[in-house]
C-alpha cells in the first residue's frame, strides 16, 4: 500500500503478491525463498540462499523511516526512535515461529526480514477494506 515507487504495469513473470499476507506461514516463504520449487514445483523463479546467511544491515532504518514519512506513510512521529525495538520483537517472533517448523535461523538474517515483509503485504487494505 505504501511501495514507492508503485509498481505499475502488465507484464508479470511471478503471481501478484500484492495481498500474499498472512497467506502462508512463515516456513513456506522461508523454504519458498531457499529453493522455490520444494514449494511450488515447475516454478521458473531463482533460489535466494544468501538472504539465510546474511545478517541485516539496520544502520539507516532511522533515517528511512524518516524519509518515508515524508513520503506519505503514516509512521507516528518519533517512530524512527523506536522502530528497531519493534524490528527485533517482529524478527524474533518470526524466528521461534521457524523453530517449532524445525527450522533455525538467527533472527538477525535478511531472509527473516523479507518473511516479515511478505506477511505484512496487503494487511493494511484487508483492515480498511474489513472496516468500511
Amino acid at each position: 500500500m505504501y511501495d514507492h515507487p508503485f509498481q505499475w504495469g502488465s507484464k508479470r513473470t511471478g503471481p501478484d503478491l500484492q495481498r500474499i499476507g498472512g497467506k502462508y506461514p512463515d516456513s513456506w516463504h522461508f523454504n519458498h525463498m531457499l529453493d522455490p520449487t520444494t514449494m511450488s514445483p515447475g516454478s521458473i523463479m531463482p533460489p535466494y540462499p544468501w538472504l539465510v546467511e546474511r545478517a541485516l544491515n539496520t544502520s539507516s532504518t532511522q533515517d528511512k523511516i524518516k524519509v518515508m514519512r515524508k513520503l506519505g506513510v503514516p509512521y507516528p512521529e518519533g517512530y524512527e526512535a523506536t522502530a528497531l525495538t519493534d524490528l527485533q520483537k517482529q524478527a524474533e517472533s518470526i524466528s521461534e515461529n521457524l523453530k517449532k517448523d524445525k527450522i533455525d535461523v538467527m533472527s538477525n538474517r535478511e531472509i527473516i526480514a523479507l518473511i516479515a515483509y511478505l506477511q505484512r503485504m496487503g494487511t493494511d487494505i484487508k483492515k480498511t477494506t474489513a472496516s468500511n
